[in-house]
């Protein structure tokens, strides 16, 4: 059904650095925040340890005081990908964006599909389904339920809460469109270009 097709990971061809600088703060409300910030914590532990100085690294404290979109199950599972895969290529490492893109694959398939904000954002798809494409609530919770669960991670825990929760907000509240598919994935666009954090 065209309603539930996974909105490609718009971050993961743009992991160019600079795009991926998250927004401070952004998840003191929502009930998975203190599990993002000690899983960003360890991501840019992580980090700093790859560049050489580990806690002198300079963009350390920049690092661990952003808030990402990422859930802490991803940033857990993409931590300890990137750093595996980082570390047996050694000086013949390919680019993070690369390293990010085979990771994304990993960690998606390998994460479960319900957590925080996830009952949240598939019913405002499910009921922009009903308002914009005349697809029933029935036929839309049947859909996603068919799904494999890499495909409903996409769609909803490799996104903290309150990620999901701008999303579920822009998809209620944005108006119907000619191309439906286009419109969803431009719900997701902002905090998929805000899954992880690299310095600039």
């Amino acid at each position: 059904m065209s309603a539930f097709r996974p909105p490609p990971l718009l971050a993961i061809p743009a992991l160019g650095i600079a795009a991926l600088l998250a927004c401070g703060g952004g998840g003191a409300s929502y009930p998975d925040s203190s599990d993002v910030t000690a899983a960003q914590a360890a991501w840019c532990q992580a980090l700093a340890k790859l560049n050489g100085p580990g806690d002198a690294w300079e963009h350390l404290e920049a690092c661990k005081g952003a808030y990402p979109t990422a859930s802490a199950a991803y940033l857990r599972g993409m931590t300890r990908c990137f750093t595996a895969r980082h570390e047996a290529a050694g000086e013949d490492a390919p680019d993070n964006s690369q390293l990010i893109t085979e990771c994304n694959d990993e960690v998606t398939v390998e994460m479960g599909a319900e957590g925080p904000g996830s009952a949240e954002v598939i019913a405002a798809r499910c009921q922009r389904a009903e308002r914009c494409e005349k697809v029933s609530a029935a036929d839309c919770k049947t859909a996603v339920d068919r799904l494999e669960t890499a495909q409903r991670v996409v769609l909803t825990t490799t996104y903290n809460a309150g990620a999901l929760h701008a999303i579920a907000d822009c998809l209620s509240s944005s108006s119907c469109s000619d191309d439906e598919e286009a419109a969803r994935d431009s719900c997701y666009k902002p905090s998929s270009e805000k899954l992880l954090w690299f310095p600039d």
